[in-house]
């Protein structure tokens, strides 16, 4: 019997493996910053390269899972100009997610993240107006801008916030729930810009609407995430929010433990 359990654990492990590598491979996963290590530059865990600049940010042991940054008003990340597959290109579908918390209502914008596009305007955003009511918002190719809302926030609590596109409907999700949605087809591009493809803390164009609190596992995909993967996203991290090796082989050092 005791046999039986351990090949049965064993297998558990090889499809815990399996999981990892599915989701390591994701090609739609542009840009992923689980901001687990206190570093000088944020490292892009999706292995693309496209790490964050720092300007003025603090790391946080205290995230919602494992590390996260903390941005006091005053602070941004920010990647570099050009992300290939992500700007100057016309897409089609996108999410783009987080965890958030909320220290004040400043009365004014705080922006989550932010990109730009040629005319200097926003293409895609997610911020904070007034007494924290949150949008998602993108603005299409054909100028016309489309805004999913997300209910007032509760300050100091962490809340996950996501928002997709699949060229048919865009949604905003609050916790792993729809919250809002509005249907339209058609394009946007983000530009390559000296100020950041996407900058996270503050209005992108300019040292306005800084964000007074703090943003954990920040994702952007180019295609929509179904409500299934935006649940497991939310609950397990985008990458289970550790080294999956390091998962993988303290699970099987308990599991032979046991047996």
């Amino acid at each position: 019997m005791k046999r039986l359990l351990f090949w049965l654990a064993f297998c558990a492990v090889l499809s815990l493996s399996a999981n990892v590598e599915a989701i390591r491979n994701d090609s739609d996963l542009i840009i992923y910053y689980s901001f687990d290590k206190d570093e000088k530059e944020v490292t892009d865990d999706s292995g693309n390269g496209f790490d964050g600049e720092i300007s003025d940010a603090d790391w946080s042991k205290e995230g919602k899972l494992g590390g996260a940054m903390e941005f006091d008003g005053g602070g941004s990340i920010k990647t570099a100009p050009e992300v290939p597959g992500l700007t100057d290109v016309e897409l089609t579908a996108m999410t783009v997610e987080h965890w958030v918390m909320i220290n004040a209502n400043t009365g004014d914008t705080q922006q989550v993240w932010e990109a730009l596009n040629a005319a200097g305007a926003w293409p895609a955003e997610t911020f904070i107006e007034g007494a924290a009511d949150m949008v998602f918002y993108i603005y299409d190719t054909k100028n016309t801008e489309h805004q999913t809302p997300i209910p007032v926030l509760p300050l100091k609590k962490w809340v996950h916030i996501a928002g997709t596109y699949d060229g048919k409907v865009q949604k905003s999700y609050l916790n792993g729930k729809v919250v809002g949605e509005d249907a339209w087809s058609g394009k946007f591009t983000i530009f390559a810009a000296p100020t950041g493809a996407i900058v996270l803390g503050k209005d992108n164009e300019a040292d306005i609407q800084y964000l007074n609190g703090f943003i954990d596992e920040f994702a952007f995909y180019t295609r929509a995430l179904s409500e299934d993967e935006i649940n497991a996203d939310m609950n397990k991290g985008v990458l289970f929010a550790v080294d999956p090796r390091e998962k993988l082989s303290t699970r099987w050092a308990s599991i032979k433990a046991e047996y």
